[in-house]
């Protein structure tokens, strides 16, 4: 009896001199932080994911978008939020992991966060108006090649996955594409639409509802297989001759560093549920994200690797920040 009351006694101070563990979790509102403007496809993963936390856990989510520098202002203020398991984030990379390398005095992406859950992924597609004189990735090659006076690209940004890849197909078909930059996703869609730039990378379900309008032709899609919903267009792999090359943009929550392993844990346990629930996977069918939950420590080698990719990316594509 006595060794089970210094055991308590022991446990009751553990609490008290860590706050964190003193009190029950959650205690207040979660605020999920979306680092990119609303009604993009990452924000409507958040908030689709909010909701179903929300009912879950019994706790208020707050959804709060901290857009800007490619995803810089969000994260930054993510890492340094307090890490007791109320504030997260919903990353997408690559910009996670190129818009902190290209910058200065940011997050880091490995040392930064928390890893808790990656979610999925969506494809890249390569668009272009429908007043383009093109219909295919191969005339849009050719034309591209005879005019290259005429010949642009939309990217949303310094470390866009647009950017990105459209770097590297520059350099793997050494098609003379001039860059020009918007500061988001749907001023560049508004000028891909409006002819005024010839080509845009654009994750699909930023692009799918002009797709389907006719507003927007679609050249090539990022994924590493045909779209089923487009059977007769190549992948970019297929494009530009570049077996295995993939296009695409994975979706993530990060709590920040030094959160505690049962929060984490706890996080991780309601977004498995929230991810297996008919209305996610409706979400996710309908945005053509691919489901690919990971656990917090398989998450975190992923980052890891990807993190590592995104350094030696920037060195070839001869990226560079402002």
């Amino acid at each position: 009896m006595t060794r089970i009351v210094a055991a308590l006694l022991l446990a009751l101070a553990t609490a008290i001199s860590n706050p964190l563990f003193a009190q029950a979790y959650p205690s207040r509102p979660i605020q999920l932080v979306v680092p990119f403007a609303g009604g993009s496809g990452i924000d409507q993963l958040g908030r689709e994911l909010g909701e179903l936390l929300h009912t879950q856990m019994n706790t208020p989510v707050v959804i709060e978008n901290r857009e800007g520098a490619g995803g810089l202002i969000g994260g930054s203020f993510v890492a340094r939020a307090q890490p007791d398991g109320h504030t997260i984030m919903i990353a997408a990379h690559p910009p996670f992991a190129i818009a902190p390398l290209l910058a200065k005095d940011s997050y880091d992406p490995l040392s930064s966060y928390a890893p808790v859950a990656r979610l999925g992924a969506v494809p890249l597609v390569l668009v272009t108006s429908a007043s383009t004189p093109f219909k295919t990735y191969a005339e849009m090659a050719a034309y591209v090649k005879a005019n290259p006076d005429k010949a642009n690209y939309a990217v949303s940004g310094v470390g866009s996955p647009g950017q990105l890849f459209t770097q590297l197909i520059k350099l793997h078909t050494g098609l003379p594409l001039t860059e020009i930059s918007y500061k988001s996703t749907g001023q560049a869609l508004i000028d891909a639409i409006g002819g005024v730039v010839q080509i845009s990378l654009v994750s699909y379900p930023a692009a799918a509802q002009h797709i389907k309008t006719g507003a927007l032709k679609l050249l090539a899609v990022g994924s590493t297989e045909r779209m089923k919903e487009f059977p007769n267009v190549p992948t970019l792999a297929e494009a530009i001759g570049q077996p295995g090359f993939e296009a695409s943009v994975w979706y993530g929550i990060l709590a920040p560093a030094g959160t505690p392993q049962d929060r984490i844990d706890r996080l991780y346990a309601e977004i498995s549920k929230a991810s297996a629930s008919p209305k996610m996977i409706d979400f996710m069918n309908r945005s053509s994200i691919t489901p690919q939950l990971q656990s917090p420590s398989a998450f975190a080698a992923s980052i890891k690797k990807d993190v590592a990719a995104a350094k030696k990316i920037i060195e070839v594509a001869q990226l560079k920040g402002n």
